[in-house]
């Protein structure tokens, strides 16, 4: 059976320069590339949301682009804080306002898992609903006169 580290013994490593310290200077920087692909992927994660265009006013801001319906700004300084924007459509029949909750857990989930940063915030902009399709093209060729213009 394992026992629980004494918190003394954890605090004089890390003083010390022990466990998960390290003694070399300089700075380690994420792309914001690389935050805005972990953003997607959580975002593909949640069922019923797929990445949307921003739209034509939102492509028009300077300085931010986005990439597969996901925006990223970084502020600078010691502890980078991070805001996503993140652009959805969602599956007809779902609660908006749920899907968009979860989201914005799962972004929130990943990037801080993965990147160590603290986030700021997730804002979630739906830009439509996407409906399934009830019958796929091949079932209207099966039903009606054989595709292709062929004859019996």
């Amino acid at each position: 059976m394992v026992e629980p580290m004494n918190e003394d013994f954890a605090a004089e490593e890390r003083q010390e320069g022990g466990v998960g310290q390290s003694n070399l200077e300089g700075k380690i920087r994420i792309s914001e590339d690389v935050i805005a692909q972990l953003a997607t992927k959580a975002l593909n994660s949640v069922e019923g949301v797929s990445p949307a265009s921003p739209g034509l006013m939102a492509n028009l801001r300077l300085g931010r682009k986005t990439v597969n319906g996901v925006r990223i700004l970084i502020s600078d300084g010691a502890a980078p804080e991070i805001v996503v924007d993140a652009y959805i459509t969602v599956k007809y029949g779902l609660r908006i306002p749920d899907v968009c909750w979860d989201v914005q857990e799962a972004v929130k989930e990943q990037v801080e898992r993965f990147t160590g940063y603290a986030i700021k915030g997730v804002n979630i902009y739906v830009q439509g609903i996407s409906f399934a399709d009830k019958s796929p093209e091949g079932e209207e060729a099966e039903e009606g006169e054989p595709a292709g213009g062929e004859e019996a």
